[in-house]
């Protein structure tokens, strides 16, 4: 398994167990600092946007704008647990060249690589949206303290511990 692979594992393991320690009510409720989203819903968006990617593989062509918007993964933990475990065990593919549709059907030439990359900063800017959830909901204690923070944040910190 290549590096981007294991940060997309890392980062949807981080999700998954965020998710198993939630109750459906956490899950589902409205929180006023996003706009009355739910957790669920950025999670919904999150696992959608993978899917694309995983299969666009298959096709040859990743389209993120005509997705399939299951409002069960976003109602259901348990779901969003299932459809993060199968993105887990689908990751590992080898690089190929890609196409992304764009709004107009505007084609851009991208590979499996760059697609995981994006996905992977995606997802952990949906983590950062999330932990602000959970600081409104006063659940930031299931969460460590790199959750929704970029790899090269995480990195910039520890340098300056070193000082």
């Amino acid at each position: 398994m290549g590096i981007l692979q294991e940060q997309s594992f890392e980062q949807t393991e981080k999700l998954r167990l965020l998710i198993a320690q939630l109750t459906v009510q956490e899950f589902v409720q409205p929180v006023l600092a996003l706009g009355n989203s739910t957790i669920g819903q950025h999670v919904r968006h999150i696992i959608e946007l993978w899917q694309c990617c995983l299969s666009g593989y298959e096709k040859g062509r990743i389209d993120y704008i005509n997705r399939v918007r299951n409002l069960q993964i976003e109602a259901d933990p348990t779901i969003a647990i299932d459809a993060l475990e199968e993105i887990q065990i689908s990751l590992n593919k080898p690089d190929i060249q890609l196409q992304v549709l764009t709004e107009g059907n505007f084609k851009v030439h991208s590979t499996y690589n760059r697609e995981i990359l994006y996905n992977i900063e995606h997802t952990i800017h949906h983590l950062a949206i999330i932990k602000v959830a959970l600081l409104e909901l006063g659940l930031v204690g299931k969460i460590d303290a790199n959750f929704g923070m970029a790899y090269s944040t995480i990195k910039y910190k520890e340098s300056l511990q070193k000082v």
